[in-house]
């Protein structure tokens, strides 16, 4: 059941915090300009709003359940857990199970290990390693297409370098705001040779003014027979933007910067 690790290790590598958006950003390109861009161009546009990103978060905790379904020559086994999820930036993750039912090797083996994995991935090295990059990945654009009522570009991507963290596979990216909006693929190393082969379908939604993850589907055929779905379903965020002269409200984040730059000085502490 290790193996199962690389599943959070690179969500949490990618998905630490989520894209502000590209109004906020200076020089960010209007449609017209910004529909010519190669790949290589809309993987660097992602890196400055990831960077902006973090200066913008400073936290955010939200009740996530996962859901887990073994089919095989054992029959059938499942397990459930709720947890709550806190992110302190820069890089730290806590989580605390709040209830678990089903099976106790999925509850314990599987789904706590993936914990223990997301928590090492949101450290800043592993992240590295792994974030969208034109260091880390090769990128071609394929198209374009409309996700959730959204314009986006769909790259392809090959990690350069294969690790636990890497994966290969589909990313599409907002057109509006050069946020990531899913991730279809599988992971670029083999994480156990009890795993032939996984895929996922990793899906973030806006919250407010920023990306958060909001639904990851696995699926993962193993070596002795049968295969194990999961499901993660990451539920509603509360999220901390990082203040002018102190934290405040992502739903109040816009309102702050409009206030300070109308009053210099005014130290932003909103509700």
């Amino acid at each position: 059941m290790r193996g199962w690790a690389w599943l959070t290790g690179w969500m949490a590598a990618i998905a630490l915090a989520p894209m502000a958006g590209a109004q906020d950003l200076p020089g960010a390109q209007g449609p017209t300009q910004a529909q010519r861009l190669s790949a290589e161009q809309i993987v660097i546009r992602v890196m400055q709003h990831d960077a902006q990103r973090r200066t913008a978060l400073a936290e955010y905790a939200s009740l996530r359940t996962y859901r887990m379904h073994y089919h095989g020559p054992l029959g059938e086994r499942e397990a459930q857990m709720s947890v709550r999820m806190e992110f302190y930036a820069p890089d730290r993750k806590r989580f605390t199970v709040i209830s678990e039912s089903g099976s106790t090797i999925f509850c314990h083996q599987v789904l706590r290990k993936l914990m223990e994995g997301e928590e090492e991935g949101a450290l800043e090295a592993n992240r590295l390693r792994s974030m969208l990059s034109p260091a880390n990945y090769r990128v071609k654009l394929l198209g374009e297409d409309l996700l959730s009522g959204e314009s986006a570009w769909v790259l392809e991507v090959t990690p350069v370098a294969e690790n636990k963290f890497s994966y290969k596979g589909k990313v599409w990216v907002s057109k509006d705001d050069y946020a990531i909006m899913r991730i279809v693929g599988s992971p670029a190393k083999n994480p156990s040779w009890l795993m032939g082969s996984s895929s996922f379908d990793y899906r973030y939604a806006r919250s407010g003014e920023f990306w958060l993850p909001q639904r990851n589907d696995t699926l993962s055929h193993l070596r002795i027979g049968g295969e194990i779905r999961l499901a993660v379903d990451y539920g509603q965020y509360r999220i901390v933007a990082a203040g002018l002269d102190g934290n405040v409200p992502a739903s109040n984040l816009r309102a702050a910067k409009v206030a300070q730059k109308a009053v210099p000085g005014l130290a932003v502490s909103l509700p």
